[in-house]
C-alpha cells in the first residue's frame, strides 16, 4: 500500500474501530442466542438459584371428605428406592389414604431438600427407624443435590414437588410440563431414582396436572393430615393436630424447607414415638 495522508490514516483508524465494535455486537448476540437455547433446553443449564416462598396464601382446599373418592390401594415398603415400583397406585386421581391394613400409615416431608432442616429430620427419622416420603422442589435439589443423595441412601423416598412450588391450577400446559419434568431430571441427576410420585403444591390439582401425572407415570399423592406446620403454630398444636387426627391410612404432612422448621423438627420426635406405641407403623406411599 502507497503512503496514507492523515485523514486518510484517520478514516481508516475509524473504520477499524466501527468494524471491530460490530464484530463484537454480533458474537454477543450469537452468544446471548445460544446461552438462552440452552437454558430453556432444562435443568443441564438452569437458572439462578433464587429463594422460594413456599408459602404465598394457598387457594382454599376442600375437607377431605368432600374431595374426591379414594380407592384404598396396597402400599408396599420397599427398602432400596430405586426399586420403587408403585404400580398399584392410579394415576388418574390424587391418593389421599394409603392400605390402612395392621395401622399403617405414612408419613410426608415437604419442600426441602434444606441445608438445615433435611439432616436434622434425617436424624429424627433415624432414631425411630420411620421411613418418610420427601417432596422436593426442583430448584432446591439443583442447588443442593447431595441432601437429596442423602435422603435415598438412608433409605427414603421421593417425590417430585415442581420446579418453583408454583399452584399449577393457574399456569398454562407448558408451563405444567415444564415444572414436571425439570424436577424429574434433577432428582435422577442427584440420586439415579427417577421419582414415581408427584405432590401438587397447596393440593392444587387440575385436568391438566393429572394429564401430565399420566404421561410421567407418577402417582398423584396428596395428603389427610395437616397440621399446618409450615406456619409455626407452635409444637404442642402440631402435635396434638396430628394425634387427633391421625387414623389407620393416613398420610400425614409435614415440612423439611420452606423457612424455619424447627418446630417441625421437634414435634416428629414427640409425635413418632407416640403413633409408634399407639401401635401404628409407618410405611412410604
Amino acid at each position: 500500500m502507497g503512503n496514507l495522508s492523515g485523514s486518510d490514516r484517520d478514516s481508516g483508524a475509524i473504520y477499524e474501530v466501527r468494524r471491530r465494535r460490530l464484530l463484537l455486537a454480533v458474537g454477543g448476540i450469537t452468544l446471548t442466542g445460544i446461552v438462552g437455547s440452552r437454558w430453556l433446553s432444562g435443568p443441564d443449564h438452569l437458572p439462578p438459584h433464587r429463594e422460594v416462598s413456599a408459602y404465598q396464601q394457598p387457594a382454599a382446599r376442600k375437607p377431605a371428605a368432600q374431595r374426591s373418592p379414594v380407592t384404598h390401594h396396597a402400599a408396599v415398603k420397599h427398602p432400596d428406592p430405586r426399586a420403587y415400583h408403585p404400580a398399584s397406585y392410579p394415576l388418574n386421581r390424587p391418593l389421599y389414604y394409603i392400605d390402612d391394613a395392621s395401622k399403617a400409615i405414612a408419613l410426608t416431608i415437604d419442600d426441602g431438600p434444606d441445608p438445615v432442616y433435611t439432616p436434622q429430620v434425617l436424624r429424627v427419622l433415624h432414631q425411630y427407624g420411620v421411613t418418610a416420603t420427601f417432596s422436593m422442589i426442583g430448584l432446591h435439589v439443583a442447588a443442593y443435590p447431595h441432601l437429596a443423595r442423602s435422603v435415598t441412601e438412608a433409605g427414603h423416598h421421593i417425590a417430585n414437588h415442581t420446579w418453583t412450588h408454583s399452584d399449577l391450577a393457574r399456569v398454562p400446559v407448558h408451563r405444567v410440563r415444564t415444572e414436571l419434568a425439570w424436577t424429574s431430571h434433577a432428582i435422577h441427576s442427584a440420586t439415579g431414582v427417577h421419582p414415581q410420585l408427584f405432590r401438587a403444591p397447596y393440593g392444587a390439582w387440575s385436568a391438566t396436572v393429572i394429564r401430565q401425572c399420566e404421561r410421567m407415570r407418577m402417582v398423584p399423592m396428596d395428603w389427610s393430615v395437616d397440621p399446618r406446620d409450615w406456619a409455626r403454630p407452635g409444637v404442642r398444636r402440631i402435635v396434638r393436630n396430628i394425634m387427633r387426627n391421625t387414623h389407620p391410612g393416613s398420610i400425614i404432612l409435614e415440612h423439611d424447607g420452606g423457612g424455619n422448621r424447627s418446630q417441625t423438627v421437634d414435634a416428629l420426635k414427640i409425635v413418632l414415638p407416640r403413633l409408634l406405641r399407639e401401635g401404628y407403623h409407618f410405611q412410604t406411599v
